[in-house]
Order: C-alpha cells, then structure tokens, then sequence
C-alpha cells in the first residue's frame, strides 16, 4: 500500500519545493533595491527580466546538482514562472484574446535570456561578470552604465549557491543574498 503512495507524496513534495523555490525567487527579483537605486528601470518590461534572471540563476543551479530531485525541480519553477506571467498580465487589464500570444512573446524572452546567462554562468568563474554583463547590455536589461552592478549581483547570487548545500534546495530555500546598497550610482559592494 505504501508503494502505491509513494509517487502521489513525491510529486506533491516536489510542487512544495518549487513553490518556496519560486516565491524565494520573486522576492529577489522584485525586491525594490534594484529598481530604487536606478540599476534596473522599474517597469514591467524590465520586471520580468529580472524575474528571468533570477529564475535563469536558479534553475542553472539546480541542474548543475547531481541529485535527481533538483534536476526534475526546474521544469516546475518554469511552470511556476509562467503563471505568474499570466497572472500578471490579467490584473494589469490584458484580455483573454491577447493572454496567449502575450505570455508567448515573454516565455521567448524568458528562455532566450535564461539560455544566455545559463552559457554565462557555465564559463569559468573569473569570466562570469563580463559574459554576464555582455548579456545584460545586448538585452537593455539595466539601465545605461548600470550593467556591471546588476552583473555583479547575478555573480554573487551564483557564488552564495554554489557554495550552498544541496539540502537547502531540496528543503525549498535557496539563500537569495539582497542587492547590494550602493554609497553613490555605479558603484556596487559585493
């Protein structure tokens, strides 16, 4: 009888993860440091790549994990991600005849950029700022000069994660450090 259970109490263990995975994530990206210090733009456009980054960081991470419930976690996370896309597009008055074709144009987006920092974050660590950077200003992601800092963040994401024991994913906690507070514009602490 166990037996039967099982997979039924893996799935649903799964779906909590990635449900504390996700809202860890969207607390990170749309934490207002980013947006109050002017590194990122705070519009809508510019939500969403954040959110993609976050989640692009994310989901790299977890399938760099050799264990097999964090490599099955990223497809849910993205299921996660486009809910919220849609759900997002709804409140702000988008109809059900345009929902589709909408949520299409940002899931392109969304998988180009997360494509992008995912070959990033796969060079060595030295080169993981300036692929990232690259990145960030081919995507007009950060505001204009701002590219470095919001690189910086995404490297310090990487390395708080990769020093970060695979049981914290699996318990549905990745450690999101916040945005480094900057004494003037341009200039970010890590």
């Amino acid at each position: 009888m166990v037996g039967i259970w099982n997979p039924f109490l893996k799935a649903k263990a799964q779906r909590q993860r990635a449900e504390k995975l996700y809202r860890g994530l969207m607390a990170a990206a749309l934490s207002p440091e980013a947006y109050a210090l002017g590194v990122v733009p705070d519009d809508l456009d510019h939500r969403v790549q954040m959110v993609s980054l976050h989640a692009a960081v994310l989901v790299w991470q977890l399938t760099q994990r050799p264990e097999e419930e964090l490599q099955r976690l990223p497809q849910l996370v993205h299921a996660k991600v486009f809910d919220g896309f849609d759900a997002s597009l709804r409140e702000t008055g988008v109809g059900d005849a345009s929902i589709a074709r909408k949520v299409r144009k940002m899931g392109e987006h969304y998988y180009g950029l997360g494509t992008s920092i995912a070959d990033a974050l796969s060079c060595s660590i030295g080169e993981r700022a300036v692929e990232i950077e690259d990145v960030l200003r081919r995507n007009g992601v950060a505001a204009a000069g701002r590219e470095p800092d919001l690189a910086q963040h995404l490297v310090a994401i990487a390395s708080v994660f990769d020093a970060t024991a695979s049981e914290a994913f699996l318990s549905g906690t990745a450690p999101w450090p916040t945005f480094p507070a900057t004494s003037r514009p341009g200039v970010a602490k890590v």
